[in-house]
């Protein structure tokens, strides 16, 4: 095996210098092992099995497991590898564990060897294919949404899928804008960025790829960072630098946002949207820099800059085709502060039958506290249940008839702030259960006394309702203190742990070990049933153009499955079953003659059905003909719908989305309260402030 390997060494070395004779003068590092990689191994490994919640021993059926992650790690979309190399990699099924027991990085370096040799072959065949390319009149498609169920057999046929990959990359820029000679010279620059990326990889860099490679294999929320990663972590959860408010990720080639800092630059401008990719920032001299094949650390490092700076991005929307125009987006740098992640409200009036409404809202973009203050002894730190608590008090001071609590987009924070939240609106009880890897089961109760609101409550949920915001809804649900209007939830049932790992080592490493995050515990409803990849289930669902099939625990790998455990006993605030009928055969016979939902209901199936698109056609004629005919048919039919409904011009299709929704969130909350007076349903103890 080592005879081979060096000889594999070798023709990376022979390819490498035919690759850079033409395009770099790089040449790879050699991968050699190190005594602190192999201890770093064993210390990930011994600390993986005792605290992770699964307990999963490292053994021959994990050992398969974590060696096909590798392969996905390194090649997902089956660009690269063949079937021949999938052979090949079969002698180490059976000796991954070892290397993570024993700290022998062999078999994984030979395996990254290998793919570094596949990316320096295809690429340097595209960077060469570019020049070839001078017209777009070939009848031919491309098929850009798929992951291909086999590898394929041969390099002739990773020939032609690099091929129509090029074409389509190169037709791309040029319907952007770009001129084709200039189109050429960008798409050169990002192959061969992509390929010195690869090229410069370093022990740790692939140690990391495998390290979280056998994190995969745990659950989706567990991982490893370097210690620069760890550093970074460290940086943007302490929240103090500037930037625009947006957590990214490596999708493929693209920079994707994940989700979006409540209160941060991106959030309040409000174009940017979670999957929405960037791919390409400005400079000083406004010169646009291709980021696509970009690690995302170094994206990071570009977007980031002194507060009040302007940073200029190209952003590709997550409903784009392959061939749709992407957009600039200009954004001002700034702190993210806790005020502006604060809870907010307003005061909606309705007049319905000659009869007024006052509803308040309030939005709780996330769970927060001001560990700040809190530790300088301030009384009156700021808090998502103590915001909230102020804020019901004000409204009631003003007088209202219901509360809104609205969690759409709020993907967590803190137990405690979800805990303490819930206890402001039931009287007593139980609200959340905790199991760790022991079965030990934790129950939080209510830690508030009484309730500083008992009238009629609704709370709004998306998808991207996550963790904390679940726990507080389950609640809320299933002490019937309330409804639940929206979208079923994410679904993460799980709790998280942070090691460092320097914590945990006899010994010390000039630059670290980096750091471990670990899930711990799951977490259960008073009702025993766990939110784990199930999420919760409105009690009246809306529709959304949040396609659950690709948001959502459930759409990840290896996530831990949904289980329950004991019913604890609670006493439910109120029997809502009658007003719940009530609300929801109003909304169902509202809905039969609502023009406006039916309207955002066919714009929602028509997203859907782009979403299934996967093929392009390669000829710049028909390409143009299908964007514009698609794009034209959808502002015509947009432009019509709302000149039916009494919008103006100058109102955007996105404040027609938001007000059709919030416009039945508020009838349904009337008809709430009418059910709620009708019934006397409002029989519980004194509220206590």
């Amino acid at each position: 095996m080592i005879k081979k390997f060096k000889l594999l060494l070798i023709s990376i070395f022979l390819i490498s210098s035919q690759v850079g004779s033409q395009n770099s003068d790089r040449i790879p590092a050699l991968l050699t092992e190190k005594p602190v990689d192999n201890y770093l191994l064993k210390l990930v490994t011994a600390i993986s099995e005792r605290a992770h919640i699964s307990q999963k021993n490292v053994n021959n059926e994990s050992s398969i497991k974590i060696l096909n992650s590798f392969i996905k790690s390194l090649d997902s979309f089956k660009m690269y590898f063949t079937e021949d190399d999938i052979t090949y990699f079969q002698r180490y099924r059976y000796k991954i564990d070892d290397t993570l027991k024993s700290g022998d990085l062999d078999p994984i370096f030979d395996m990254f060897s290998i793919y570094r040799l596949r990316v320096q072959q295809r690429l340097s065949y595209s960077i060469n294919l570019v020049n070839s390319i001078n017209s777009f009149d070939a009848e031919e498609t491309y098929e850009f949404r798929t992951k291909k169920k086999a590898w394929s057999k041969t390099n002739k046929t990773l020939d032609n899928q690099w091929r129509k990959k090029t074409k389509n990359d190169l037709l791309s820029l040029v319907l952007a804008g770009q001129e084709l000679e200039s189109a050429k010279a960008t798409l050169k620059k990002r192959y061969q960025r992509s390929l010195e990326r690869v090229n410069d990889y370093e022990e740790e860099d692939v140690i990391n790829i495998f390290l979280n490679s056998y994190m995969d294999n745990l659950d989706p929320h567990s991982n490893y960072l370097t210690p620069s990663q760890a550093e970074e972590y460290e940086i943007q959860t302490s929240l103090s630098y500037q930037g625009i408010g947006a957590r990214l990720q490596n999708n493929d080639d693209f920079i994707e946002i994940v989700n979006l800092m409540p209160g941060g630059p991106a959030e309040k401008n409000g174009l940017l949207k979670p999957l929405d990719k960037i791919i390409g920032i400005y400079d000083k001299k406004n010169l646009l820099i291709d980021v696509i094949g970009w690690d995302v650390n170094e994206v990071v490092k570009l977007i980031r800059g002194p507060k009040g700076s302007t940073v200029k991005l190209k952003i590709l929307p997550t409903s784009s085709d392959a061939d749709s125009n992407p957009y600039d987006l200009s954004l001002i740098r700034d702190d993210i502060t806790l005020e502006e992640q604060a809870a907010s409200s307003y005061i909606k009036t309705l007049d319905i039958d000659n009869k007024q409404f006052h509803i308040g809202v309030i939005t709780v973009p996330s769970f927060y506290q001001d560990f700040a203050a809190r530790r300088r002894g301030d009384k009156d730190y700021k808090s998502t249940a103590s915001d909230v608590k102020k804020i019901v008090e004000e409204l009631e001071e003003v007088g209202i008839d219901a509360i809104v609590m609205d969690l759409r987009g709020n993907s967590g924070g803190l137990l405690d702030e979800a805990t303490a939240l819930t206890g402001l609106f039931i009287d007593n009880g139980p609200i959340v259960q905790l199991k760790d890897m022991d079965n030990n089961v934790e129950i939080l109760d209510d830690p508030y006394p009484g309730m500083v609101y008992n009238g009629p409550m609704v709370i709004m949920i998306d998808r991207y309702s996550a963790s904390a915001s679940e726990i507080f809804a389950g609640a809320i649900q299933d002490y019937q203190r309330g409804i639940v209007i929206g979208q079923k939830t994410f679904g993460k049932g799980t709790v998280q742990n942070l090691y460092p790992l320097d914590r945990y080592s006899r010994y010390q490493s000039k630059k670290g070990f980096g750091q471990l995050t670990l899930t711990i515990a799951k977490y259960y409803r008073v009702t025993g049933s766990g939110t784990q990849n199930k999420g919760v289930i409105p009690d009246i669902e809306l529709p959304s153009f949040i396609n659950e099939e690709v948001i959502g625990e459930e759409t990840k790998s290896n996530t831990l499955p949904w289980d329950q455990i004991v019913k604890l006993d609670f006493k439910t605030q109120h029997e809502l079953s009658s007003a719940l009928s009530v609300v929801e055969d109003s909304f169902l016979s509202r809905k039969e003659n609502n023009l406006a939902l039916k309207f955002l209901i066919e714009d929602i199936n028509d997203f859907n059905d782009d979403q299934q698109v996967s093929t392009v056609s390669l000829n710049i004629d028909q390409r143009k003909n299908d964007r514009n005919s698609r794009d034209l048919q959808n502002k015509e039919r947009r432009k019509k719908r709302l000149k039916e409904l009494g919008y103006t011009d100058d109102q955007s299709f996105d404040d027609f989305r938001s007000n059709t929704i919030l416009n039945e969130i508020y009838l349904m909350v009337a008809d709430l309260i009418e059910s709620w007076d009708t019934n006397n349903i409002n029989q519980v103890p004194e509220k206590t402030s």
